[in-house]
């Protein structure tokens, strides 16, 4: 029985620059993070006030069992035996890409 996990949208909005949409494991308000791992000074924009919107469903993940959530925000799962997977590549909200765990891991956008 594969692990399922819920996944959140959410946008950031700063003057003068186009919308951004990031995703989160957390129903919360985002936090509106430079980066991956990016203090936030090392972002042009990293100081730069913006209006973070409420989150919303975006669908679920499936992933083998044993995978755990390591971070909640950028989301990243560990996934037993592969390491771990940054979900945006899954989603397709990043230039990055995952194929290899194509058959492991499901993004199911939310109907």
């Amino acid at each position: 029985m594969p692990e399922r996990f819920e996944v959140y949208r959410y946008r950031i909005e700063r003057a003068g620059e186009a919308r951004e949409t990031r995703y989160t494991f957390a129903p919360m308000k985002g936090v509106g993070y430079a980066g991956n791992d990016e203090p936030t000074d090392a972002h042009p924009m990293g100081n730069e006030p913006a209006d973070v919107g409420q989150t919303v469903p975006a669908g679920h993940v499936e992933a083998p069992e044993g995978s755990r959530i390591v971070s909640m925000e950028p989301p990243i799962l560990d996934i037993p035996g592969r390491g771990r997977l940054d979900l945006d590549a899954v989603i397709g909200s990043t230039e990055g890409e995952a194929p290899e765990l194509g058959p492991l891991v499901r993004w199911r956008p939310r109907g």
